[in-house]
């Protein structure tokens, strides 16, 4: 067992997560197993009434035996519609279960690097395949596996009856299995033609709700409108295409199961004739051999949707075995450093940071000035732990940037952007950062601190105002100001603004000077990245960032310290290369 965890990488301390969590949920499972067990014994009544129909009831003509045959047949029925619709609810409830479980855990990871990479649609890694595993979990994928375990049961039955029958059942499956086969290998290109047409279809959506107010500014929507009609026309060609074939072998599967259930009848009535068997014996033996083809033929259909699962499960195994590093408390008033820190730009591998090595201590005002390109918003987004590095680490105190919970990042980092999107919601939601129970008191402080407060209120639903994610309603400096709202609501320990504006550069000499001084008065931490040495504002500490390298001012040259002029940046836009990072 200790090999079996060493070679898949779970040492001490690690947990199969996805072994607990079936384990936690098994008796949900044994439950609808043990349904599934008497449904499918209670198949057995229907030859078993046809038997005795034909082969005692017609030869005695005994009514009061057929009714109490009946009767008992009505309730056997009524019994396995309650057992099916039963272990449908229990599986339903087992998928529900099982994700929320897995859910629980992901969510529950000590480290921002532990699940949250990005991951699509969903906010961690894993997620999607919980997901597709409860979708199939609730599907009738798994009820068709249950019933076809059946399958050799009712097989052997028509082996007893009759062998030839038996054979020719046999052959059947074969021959249902063989279809089958054709059809994955002849659709799979197709598949794939018609996932990447509906994926263009949707890159087109994706990009109109996300950029409309570009298409039209920039008179892009004639051009638009063209590669929407060609996107939607190859899409729908490649679905009738996949539609075409895939409904070509379905017939053909559905008419070969039937055309064997016949053939089954006919071998069965030969050896009626032959008086190898009774006529009960004949009918019960087709009634079987439909009982064994057709779950069958289900399960042969749902092998794609099964292998599907199969790999969810293997890949939602391999996320949940990422490495979980438990993070120290973080004490407060500790300083926040950048050893050996090194990036490069992911296109063209140019170095971005060279081994920066700075320690800023609580209580510190930090200006970093350098021109466009210098790699300022790279560093800013490096020091909130967005940015992968090639080298060095980003500490606060003794821990690791990317060791921070969620909830400690989002207590300890304060984060003003260059470049400033939103979410696509409310101004309370985007100012509050999506804040359950959000604090009105410290969402009114902060608005008036960024002096957009006044603009909110003249808006006819206020703080309930709903916003696209460009912000398209504010201009770029009140955009800034809610960026800086934001970033101060849950009075970080470390405040970074990347290219401050106007705004922000008057405030601080007015409105939010005060502010600014409690805030590092309480052992917080200020870093300004701008293009242009603050005037009104004079910082513990200014630094030179050019060419990616950073330098320290020395104390006299500080007075002097103008607009930096740097290497003119001749790859991708910083905040570009950020984004890609």
């Amino acid at each position: 067992m200790l090999q079996w965890r060493r070679k898949h990488g779970l040492v001490a301390g690690q947990l199969d997560v996805l072994g607990e969590t079936l384990r936690s949920v098994r008796p949900i499972l044994y439950f609808s197993l043990l349904f599934s067990l008497v449904y499918g014994l209670l198949k057995l009544a229907g030859p078993l009434f046809m038997i005795l129909i034909f082969d005692r009831v017609l030869p005695s003509r005994s009514d009061a035996t057929l009714v109490a045959l009946f009767l008992l047949l009505v309730i056997v029925l009524i019994i396995r519609t309650l057992l099916d619709y039963s272990r449908r609810r229990i599986l339903a409830r087992f998928g529900a279960q099982f994700q929320e479980r897995i859910e629980d855990h992901v969510f529950g990871a000590t480290a921002r690097d532990a699940y949250f990479t990005r991951s699509g649609s969903k906010p961690a890694a894993g997620l999607n395949e919980a997901d597709q595993l409860r979708s199939f979990f609730h599907s009738s994928s798994l009820v068709v596996i249950l019933d076809f375990l059946w399958s050799p049961v009712f097989l052997a039955v028509v082996f007893v009856i009759d062998p030839l029958v038996g054979w020719v059942v046999v052959a059947g499956i074969a021959l249902l299995a063989l279809i089958n086969t054709a059809k994955v290998s002849f659709d799979k290109a197709r598949e794939s033609r018609n996932e990447e047409a509906s994926d263009r279809v949707g890159e087109l959506k994706d990009a109109l709700a996300a950029s409309r107010h570009v298409i039209e500014s920039q008179q892009m929507m004639a051009a638009y409108n063209k590669r929407w009609v060609q996107a939607r026309r190859r899409s729908r060609d490649a679905a009738v295409e996949l539609k075409d074939r895939s409904a070509w072998f379905s017939i053909v599967s559905s008419h070969t199961a039937l055309f064997i259930e016949y053939s089954a009848l006919a071998i069965a009535a030969y050896q009626t004739i032959q008086g190898e068997l009774t006529i009960g014996a004949m009918v019960a033996s087709m009634y079987l051999a439909r009982q064994v083809l057709h779950p069958a033929e289900r399960f042969i259909r749902q092998v794609p949707e099964i292998q599907e699962a199969i790999g969810h499960w293997r890949s939602l195994e391999k996320t949940l075995r990422a490495s979980r590093t438990a993070t120290a408390d973080l004490e407060e008033g500790v300083p926040l450093r950048l050893a050996n820190v090194a990036v490069r730009c992911p296109m063209t591998k140019n170095r971005l940071l060279r081994n920066i090595d700075v320690e800023i201590s609580p209580g510190s005002a930090i200006e970093i000035v350098g021109s466009g390109g210098a790699g300022k918003t790279v560093l800013a987004e490096t020091m909130i732990g967005r940015v992968p590095r090639v080298g060095g680490k980003v500490l606060l105190g003794a821990v690791d940037i990317e060791r921070l919970s969620i909830i400690d990042a989002g207590r300890m980092i304060g984060y003003v952007p260059q470049r400033v999107d939103f979410l696509s919601g409310s101004l309370e939601e985007n100012i509050t950062g999506l804040d359950v129970e959000p604090d009105k008191d410290q969402l009114i402080r902060v608005a008036r601190l960024a002096q957009i407060h006044d603009k909110i209120v003249q808006l006819p639903d206020g703080y309930a105002t709903r916003i696209d994610p460009a912000g398209s309603i504010f201009s770029k400096g009140e955009r800034h100001q809610l960026a800086l709202a934001r970033a101060l609501y849950a009075d970080p320990k470390i405040l970074i603004v990347d290219d401050p504006d106007t705004t922000f550069r008057d405030a601080l000499s007015r409105g939010l000077k005060r502010e600014m001084a409690d805030f590092l008065a309480r052992g917080g931490i200020l870093v300004m990245l701008t293009r242009v040495a603050l005037k009104s504002y004079q910082p513990t500490r200014r630094f030179t960032l050019e060419a990616g390298e950073l330098r320290e001012l020395k104390q006299d040259l500080i007075a002097n310290a103008k607009v930096v002029s740097g290497p003119k940046w001749i790859g991708p836009r910083e905040t570009d290369v950020a984004n890609k990072l």
